[in-house]
């Protein structure tokens, strides 16, 4: 489908996307070399912080399949690698990389408009060749991409189109009104997650709801719409760029699916 003909919004409520790609570890990389690697990306990318390792992860199918777990996924291990989380100067963009994986996030938590896809995978692009470079001239070779990965992160805040859990299904079309249940009130929270393969056998897509609280901008009940696509990188299957695009293409068409047309004017449909 054409990027013109999916669906979009004057005003989503998008706040976090993430484009990534996973590769297999690289024997001998070590956290030196990732702090090497930040060193080279100048002064634009000045604020690093480090985090625990993320887990490998891959959607399978038939009788290997395995649900994959939402979101991106902490690694207890006693061994001593780390996942460095470089931010820019603005605060709006936050590189994750790891041996083994590599993601920019855009952050607009703080109030920034969705920049779009059209102009993040760009960057995503550059970051990631200036990485693949690094590691190449690093005496490492050329890495083994096994995964793409996107996540979309939409936050609906109480009092826009929501004012108590039992009105979330008038927002979301995979809730629906729970019975009037004997001696309790209506329901206090809610959350749910379902899974989708993206056919035939392309990736998954994996589709978290929860009700919630936000610090920033400003303390306020929200509801939480996680939605993340990611599929595998192997012989016979998609290359990077064209999993990471079939990947936002699905994220974009199943949130229209999946939500209201209250929602969409709300939103301003283009």
């Amino acid at each position: 489908m054409s990027t013109d003909a999916l669906p979009s919004f004057k005003h989503p409520p998008v706040v976090e996307t993430v484009l990534g790609v996973q590769f297999e570890p690289i024997r001998g990389f070590t956290n030196a070399h990732l702090g090497a690697f930040w060193q080279t990306l100048g002064l634009d990318w000045p604020n690093v912080a480090d985090a625990p390792p993320l887990e490998q992860q891959f959607e399978q199918f038939g009788d290997e399949r395995t649900w994959g777990p939402l979101g991106l996924q902490l690694k207890l291990t006693s061994e001593p690698s780390s996942r460095l989380q470089i931010r820019n100067k603005l605060n709006d963009r936050m590189i994750q990389v790891q041996n083994g994986r590599f993601h920019l996030n855009w952050l607009g938590q703080t109030g920034g408009e969705y920049p779009t896809y059209k102009n993040v995978r760009p960057e995503f692009d550059k970051l990631f060749s200036r990485f693949c470079a690094f590691v190449k001239d690093q005496s490492f070779g050329d890495m083994r991409l096994n995964q793409w990965e996107v996540t979309y992160v939409n936050h609906i805040p109480k009092g826009t189109l929501w004012n108590a859990p039992s009105d979330v299904p008038s927002v979301c079309l995979l809730f629906t009104n729970p019975p009037l249940l004997p001696m309790v009130a209506g329901p206090e929270s809610l959350s749910g997650a379902w899974h989708f393969e993206i056919t035939p056998k392309q990736g998954r897509l994996h589709v978290e709801i929860r009700h919630g609280r936000r610090t920033m901008p400003d303390d306020k009940e929200i509801l939480i719409i996680t939605l993340t696509a990611r599929g595998p990188l192997n012989a016979g299957t998609l290359d990077c760029h064209a999993g990471l695009d079939l990947g936002r293409e699905v994220i974009v068409q199943s949130f229209a699916a999946l939500t209201s047309e209250k929602a969409h004017q709300n939103w301003g449909p283009k």
